[in-house]
């Protein structure tokens, strides 16, 4: 039986790249949604997925990349989710297959997307961490035992690790050549992308002492045929977000 892919893009004003991303995504026909969540974006971002005619939620005001990636969750039944930063450059349909062939055919239940840095790196990334990505593939149950406490902002990188390792499913990797992204202090500036970048690692490694020394209580999984039931009221009320 094949299994519902869908594509989730959390975009925080990526206008520059998030048009490349999107059909790329498009092209790809494994991936038969694609959910665009827009945290309180204040250029073009919402305009640019609209004219691709993609499903586009907007947040009012920027909740972080946690936040984004539940409220796309929340907003499809889909057994395997795609999660693909708006501002990754040079992503292509068959780097994509790559990733998803693992969860799609069972070998894996979280794949995740690391960028080539040479061999070295590379393997010392996939066996020490951390698994820090802008895209990886996964199946839903794991996102769904994400502590409460590690789904706001870059902490997710960190909970979905550890919910997949509690769990006692797979996590494979899987380098991605020519993978790039559009980094903080090109899209901010020099010195509030760099804020913004060492706000990012203290979230990670805040969230990563949490989980070392105090372990919280895995979320329930649900049924995707009930995945509505799991939406928090933040993620119903119309004053919090547009759903296009």
């Amino acid at each position: 039986m094949s299994r519902q892919v869908t594509a989730i893009v959390p975009a925080y004003n990526e206008e520059e790249t998030l048009a490349e991303v999107l059909s790329v995504l498009k092209s790809t026909p494994v991936i038969q949604e694609i959910l665009v969540v827009s945290d309180g974006s204040t250029d073009g971002t919402v305009e640019i997925a609209r004219s691709l005619k993609l499903r586009t939620i907007h947040l009012r005001e920027n909740r972080g990349k946690g936040t984004a990636m539940a409220v796309g969750v929340a907003h499809t039944d889909a057994d395997v989710l795609l999660f693909v930063d708006g501002d990754i450059l040079n992503l292509s349909g068959s780097l994509l297959e790559q990733l998803m062939e693992p969860v799609l055919a069972g070998t894996s239940d979280m794949n995740v997307g690391i960028r080539h840095r040479g061999a070295f790196l590379n393997a010392w990334q996939r066996h020490n961490g951390p698994l820090l990505s802008g895209i990886r593939c996964l199946r839903r149950e794991i996102f769904e035992a994400v502590p409460e406490s590690h789904r706001e902002g870059f902490a997710i990188e960190t909970g979905l690790n550890w919910a997949c390792r509690e769990l006692g499913l797979r996590t494979t990797t899987t380098v991605m050549y020519n993978l790039k992204h559009l980094v903080k202090e090109k899209k901010r500036g020099l010195w509030r992308g760099a804020t913004a970048r060492v706000r990012m690692f203290a979230a990670v490694f805040g969230a990563y002492l949490v989980l070392s020394f105090k372990r919280p209580v895995l979320r329930p999984a649900r049924s995707a045929a009930h995945a509505s039931d799991q939406q928090p009221s933040l993620y119903q009320a119309e004053l919090d977000y547009i759903n296009f």
